[in-house]
């Protein structure tokens, strides 16, 4: 049995096949490279997107002192701004790495000066990262992309889905009131047959527009499918509120009208389902349930309506 004793290791073996001039450079060398790999190991499986640009900022920064940082992807000569943090208008250094002709992702420092060897140092930790920073770009294009109706760019049923994991926990953690409105176009698959599916993509654009002009920014807009939208209120301050501002999308949305090819302004009018959260139920599938049930309520009072959900309404659903 070969018993090491911890005296016999890699950079005991540099000292041997390396000169004294050039010894601690290599040692450095070697310390950075394993920097860099560790850094990489740290970051490689990082889903967050500010975290993993966070990472690399607060490494960077440990290694070489403090600096302003931006990291940009550029396709066709359209740039994206990855990640940013501090004054980058005027940069002292670009760090370019090139995948194509027309794609590529850059690295700009400002607001410090930097020794031949931080350079060297800094363009090695770049090269050693940018294909992690490029696939980072791609799956999030890619998950941002599939979380999007593309026809709306209102959030989809997954996008929601996604969000709902972490909001409703905070939502009964912060006592927060959730409003959601579920809007059904009345009759919607008639706007198609009469003016064909073009004119009808035209017009689910517009009511996804009118839909996020009368909301605040910080509440939720879902294409559910077909004519629907759900929107849900966050942090709304009452039941009495969200029942109003439904009557008020209610009241928008029927007014909104878009010019058929006969010239004639077309409107449709619409049914709306309401129900609360957590005061119907601490579930947020079962809340938006009820807001179906609701919807179905209105559409069974003749549609052009609004309906809050109530225990005593039959949970059978009709879609149109």
């Amino acid at each position: 049995m070969k018993i090491m004793n911890g005296e016999d290791t890699l950079l005991d073996r540099i000292n041997e096949i390396v000169d004294e001039v050039h010894i601690d450079e290599v040692k450095q060398i070697i310390m950075v490279l394993s920097k860099i790999n560790k850094l990489k190991n740290s970051i490689e499986e990082e889903l967050s997107e500010t975290i993993f640009y966070k990472k690399i900022l607060k490494e960077l920064r440990a290694e070489f002192g403090t600096f302003d940082f931006k990291i940009v992807h550029i396709k066709n000569n359209y740039e994206t701004i990855l990640y940013q943090e501090g004054d980058v208008s005027s940069y002292e250094y670009c760090f370019e790495h090139l995948f194509s002709n027309q794609v590529k992702i850059n690295m700009y420092i400002a607001n410090k000066k930097f020794s031949k060897y931080e350079l060297i140092s800094l363009n090695t930790y770049f090269k050693e990262l940018v294909h992690l920073l490029y696939i980072q770009f791609v799956l999030l294009d890619f998950q941002k992309s599939a979380n999007i109706d593309p026809l709306t760019s209102l959030k989809n049923r997954t996008s929601f889905n996604i969000e709902m994991e972490t909001l409703v926990p905070l939502a009964l953690r912060e006592n927060m009131k959730i409003g959601v409105i579920l809007i059904n176009i009345d009759r919607f698959r008639a706007v198609n047959d009469e003016h064909g599916n073009q004119f009808g993509d035209k017009f689910l654009k517009l009511y996804a527009k009118t839909i996020q002009k009368h909301i605040r920014t910080s509440d939720i807009a879902v294409r559910f499918g077909g004519g629907e939208f759900l929107v849900l209120l966050i942090n709304v301050v009452s039941e009495e509120m969200t029942i109003e501002i439904a009557k008020k999308l209610k009241t928008k949305l029927s007014n909104t009208s878009l010019t058929a090819p006969n010239n004639d302004k077309f409107r449709k009018t619409v049914s709306i389902g309401v129900s609360m959260f957590p005061e119907d139920s601490k579930d947020i599938n079962e809340i938006v349930r009820f807001s179906e049930i609701a919807l179905a309520d209105a559409q069974e009072k003749g549609r052009n309506c609004l309906s809050r959900y109530e225990k005593s309404q039959p949970g059978a659903i009709e879609f149109f």
